[in-house]
């Protein structure tokens, strides 16, 4: 396996009822089936440059993963926004809040591309994402709702080089379950890249996983401000 000729792996749009059974299915015990990208979830975060009082968006949320980080970073002036569109995870991700009394943890239920985001965002996170990366929809409604000069920052899984066979068997055994389409694998980051310039990347080829930040312009003509 390798590139964008995948044999038996789904290349169409992402398919949003099929990815809502996956996260389904998944959603109890999601947390201890993704422990092992703990450190990647700290590193995109990080990768945000956020400061206290920011508005910071989680597009794709989850359980709530990396609300403690951005919790931790944006301080009590700041706000942690949580976009799902599964209610089962984002069930998680209300019981997280919760136990941990976050006053500054609003969450939104719905696809990220019909969102009505309520606020103007400092920064956007994407942390293991990849329907969203590849909905050019989504990515558009949330970059309207970030300041100028506003920070993403992305993480998430890619084909290892074709001459990595058996590290892309296991790519595609482990992600098989969170995505619903395997379009844009190659580069996930590449619809994210129209949308803002300069975009940094840094491929980690043979761990079949890439990291991606940057800024919109300082001056966002597609802005909904």
């Amino acid at each position: 396996m390798g590139g964008e000729h995948q044999r038996g792996t789904h290349q169409e749009p992402p398919d949003r009822p099929m990815a809502l059974a996956l996260y389904e299915r998944h959603a109890p015990i999601y947390d201890s089936e993704t422990d092992f990208a703990a450190a990647d979830r700290e590193r995109v975060v990080d990768l945000l440059d956020l400061r206290p009082g920011d508005v910071v968006l989680d597009v794709g949320c989850g359980t709530g993963l990396c609300f403690p980080l951005l919790v931790e970073q944006v301080g009590r002036r700041g706000r942690v926004i949580g976009l799902e569109q599964s209610l089962d995870m984002l069930a998680k991700a209300q019981e997280r809040v919760e136990a941990a009394k976050w006053e500054n943890v609003d969450l939104m239920l719905g696809s990220v591309e019909d969102a009505r985001i309520p606020v103007e965002a400092d920064a956007a996170l994407f942390s293991f994402t990849h329907d969203v990366l590849r909905t050019e929809a989504a990515l558009e409604n949330v970059l309207a709702h970030l300041c100028p000069g506003g920070r993403v920052a992305a993480v998430g899984p890619m084909w290892a080089p074709w001459w990595a066979p058996a590290m892309n068997v296991l790519i595609w055994y482990v992600t098989s379950d969170y995505v619903s389409t395997f379009e844009g694998f190659s580069e996930p980051w590449s619809h994210l890249a129209r949308f803002v310039p300069g975009l940094r990347v840094e491929r980690q080829d043979l761990l079949g996983r890439c990291f991606a930040w940057g800024a919109v312009p300082a001056e966002s003509p597609g802005s909904k401000r």
